[in-house]
């Protein structure tokens, strides 16, 4: 981005500009991870009466599931009802 560019764009604007170059800089971090796991993978498997998955050898932080996805749906309604009697709302 030119500082002409910069100096013409709004907080929201620069915002997404931003959030499209972090994500395409984090997609192409993670390939590379993604590569040498496989590698790794590769390597190993030769060496090893079962079958690998390449979970088996790294789990990256992305691929976890995030800690909302692990509530069930009773907490989540809880949870829910208890931000909504603090907004004061019904």
């Amino acid at each position: 981005m030119s500082r002409n560019d910069f100096c013409r764009c709004t907080p929201s604007e620069f915002k997404a500009t931003w959030d499209a170059w972090n994500d395409m800089r984090q997609n192409r971090e993670r390939g590379e991870w993604e590569r040498l796991r496989m590698q790794c993978l590769c390597t190993l498997q030769p060496y090893t009466r079962k079958t690998l998955a390449p979970a088996d050898i790294m789990t990256f932080p992305w691929e976890k599931p995030s800690p909302a996805e692990k509530l069930g749906k009773e907490e989540v309604m809880r949870r829910y009802r208890e931000a909504k009697a603090a907004a004061g709302l019904e």
